[in-house]
């Protein structure tokens, strides 16, 4: 085996584990701003943007453990995990760990989510912000391919695409329709409904005339149907 193969590894890893960290956010992004709108939603939308997730967590334990293997730099697990513990490039390796542990709580919270309240899992994935920015500052400061052209214009490319889906949603965030309650929609719905018993497009009943002072209610009399000439007993016709 070469003795650069497990530095070939940490870079590839490293790399597609950033490009799919800035995928999830974009389409966390263009899910929650309704730029896709969600009625009539497919179930894979949502399962693609929970499947590049679990993409990123998986390129992040094999960058971690292809930099923990390579002989170039060796790092020990403290160094990996412990923010700053590092001697070769302190700062910039501060980064990367602080994003790990930024996406574990992040992705965690997503596997726990029907456990906790809405509001809580919401204020733990807004630490995809943070992460995002953090994994752009590891790359383009520990990453030996930041001097790279087209790794810089593909990390400032999805770098824009996430500043303009943050402002686009914290712009039009209060031009949403408020949510109506379950049971208003209930009742609003009810109004235009026929009675229950009756038919659509059916006439109205015919109420009831007016009883007199002191008496009771006098019904509508209606004349007996039409039945056409008749003839009498002798087989005349009488018309």
């Amino acid at each position: 085996m070469s003795e650069q193969f497990w530095w070939f590894v940490a870079r590839s890893s490293g790399m597609v584990a950033a490009v799919l960290i800035a995928l999830t956010v974009v389409w966390g992004l263009l899910v929650s701003t309704r730029m896709i709108p969600r009625k009539g939603v497919p179930a894979w939308l949502t399962d693609l943007h929970r499947g590049l997730a679990g993409l990123s967590v998986t390129f992040v334990v094999v960058h971690l453990l292809a930099v923990w293997a390579d002989s170039f730099e060796e790092f020990t697990l403290v160094e990996l995990v412990v923010p700053f513990a590092s001697d070769w490039k302190p700062a910039p390796v501060a980064w990367g760990v602080f994003a790990v542990w930024l996406l574990a709580v992040v992705q965690v919270s997503s596997w726990f989510q029907r456990r906790l309240s809405r509001r809580r899992w919401h204020l733990l994935h807004l630490l995809s912000y943070p992460l995002a920015v953090l994994v752009g500052l590891h790359a383009m400061t520990a990453g030996t391919d930041a001097d790279n052209p087209w790794f810089r214009w593909v990390t400032l490319g999805l770098a824009s695409v996430v500043c303009f889906l943050t402002i686009y949603r914290i712009l039009t965030r209060g031009s949403r329709p408020a949510r109506v309650p379950a049971g208003a929609r209930s009742a609003v719905a009810g109004r235009g409904r026929p009675a229950t018993g009756s038919v659509a497009g059916a006439a109205p009943p015919v109420p009831d005339r007016p009883a007199p002072l002191g008496g009771p209610s006098a019904p509508v009399l209606t004349p007996p149907p039409y039945r056409g000439p008749v003839a009498s007993e002798s087989g005349v016709d009488l018309r």
